[in-house]
């Protein structure tokens, strides 16, 4: 499967069965490059600098341009936010499906239209469940629907890649002019658990002789896996790192992001403090995505410790509006909590925005990607008791939803730095 290999392993496979270097970029070209988007070398017939029959016969018995996933449906909001579904056709969670989505950005009149595609880096292997269905993440985060879907399978780099691929031609296909500039690693899935093939996916959509992302504009997001930050930061470095913190105590974060429990807060801050420090010479800062859930993190008292929390670490700060699914403990903050945490938050001296949730009526909103039939019967260990002090706050709940980015869930409103207002 060619597409799971970066344009130096794709030349020497070249050489590997006898042919030109040359013929890599020949191959990578008609895989990637804008109008291009083949299947197999056969679909260059007739066109010129295609394939040779001689080629194609040879190509046949050794490998396919196929990207291991299939697009069986899209799912269409009222926003123009639209849900794509794809059936996995290879690898480990063969059988099972995996979702991308196209969201429009809203920009202020005048400015350029364009398109963040949220991506999805994990799938679960058929025989976890007893019947086809969506395919989760193994984070559990207890506010996401993906993260009730359980253990997930790593896709390949060909299957992410490929989500891409098929949303241009979908575009292609319906004559949508507007460009997708950005690229967010936000769908089902935690991206640093399966950092080996979103590295390589990540290279294979910035390489500019073929889908030419721009490196900046590429956004990987993590629960905080804080072994693997530097590995991330090393491999993925010019891509932009964004931490779903969601809580600003080991109490709160212990209950809703479970990985918490291995990797602290100390622990998570510290690392993003060594690789985004404040006032450093690189400039580079991280972004930092907090669901608000009404009386759970939403305080003003947490607005002030996020604020000094961060005090080391050059960040953006993104609050999420909580989405709906249904089964739910968890409420949305009522907007005036949201503001009012925000002027907190940019009184301490930092960008802070509010993402605008987008496809939240097609579930292809922040935290609402996967089955929801399935995600209803709960995580392998069933919701996480909460401490005994939001009993109260979780009484009124069934009605939220669900915002996350890594470990789970679409991105909504996404762009430029990878979050927009």
């Amino acid at each position: 499967m060619l597409k799971s290999l970066t344009l130096p392993e794709l030349q020497e496979w070249c050489e590997s069965i006898g042919e030109d270097r040359r013929r890599a970029t020949q191959l990578w070209r008609w895989m990637y490059a804008d109008g291009n988007w083949i299947g197999a070398p056969e679909d260059t017939s007739g066109v010129q600098n295609g394939f040779s029959e001689k080629f194609c016969e040879k190509f046949r018995q050794l490998a396919t341009l196929d990207g291991g996933v299939r697009l069986t449906s899209v799912a269409r909001a009222k926003d123009g936010t639209r849900k794509l579904v794809f059936e996995l056709t290879e690898g480990e969670g063969k059988g099972g499906s995996v979702e991308a989505v196209l969201i429009p950005v809203m920009r202020e009149a005048g400015s350029k239209p364009r398109i963040t595609l949220c991506v999805s880096s994990q799938g679960k292997r058929r025989w976890q469940i007893k019947e086809e269905g969506a395919v989760g993440c193994a984070m559990a985060c207890q506010f996401c629907l993906t993260g009730k879907l359980g253990l997930a399978a790593n896709l390949s780099a060909a299957q992410i890649v490929e989500q891409l691929v098929e949303a241009r031609r979908l575009q292609a296909r319906e004559g949508d002019p507007v460009p997708i500039t950005n690229i967010v690693f936000m769908g089902m899935g935690e991206p640093l658990h399966n950092l080996d093939a979103v590295a390589a996916a990540t290279e294979a959509m910035n390489h500019p002789l073929g889908l030419h992302m721009s490196h900046n504009k590429v956004t990987v997001s993590t629960v905080g896996l804080v072994d693997k930050l530097e590995e991330f930061v090393e491999r993925c470095g010019a891509a932009q790192l964004a931490v779903s913190l969601h809580a600003t105590t080991d109490e709160v974060r212990d209950w809703i992001v479970p990985v918490n429990r291995r990797h602290d807060l100390t622990s998570l801050l510290a690392a993003l403090a060594r690789h985004y420090p404040r006032g450093g010479p690189l400039k580079r800062r991280v972004l930092i995505e907090y669901v608000m859930l009404a009386g759970v993190n939403d305080t003003l008292e947490d607005a002030q410790r996020l604020v000094d929390i961060l005090e080391p670490i050059e960040a953006k700060i993104n609050l999420i509006q909580f989405n709906p699914h249904d089964g739910t403990q968890f409420r949305r903050s009522p907007i005036e909590q949201v503001l009012a945490f925000r002027s907190v938050v940019i009184r301490g001296g930092r960008v802070c925005t509010i993402r605008d949730s987008r496809g939240d009526d097609e579930l292809a909103a922040c935290g609402q990607l996967g089955d929801v039939a399935r995600a209803a019967r709960g995580a392998p260990k069933g919701p996480l008791p909460p401490p005994e002090r939001f009993l109260a706050a979780l009484a009124g709940g069934g009605g939220g939803g669900s915002g996350c980015g890594g470990g789970g869930g679409a991105a909504a409103g996404a762009g430029g730095e990878g979050i927009d207002d």
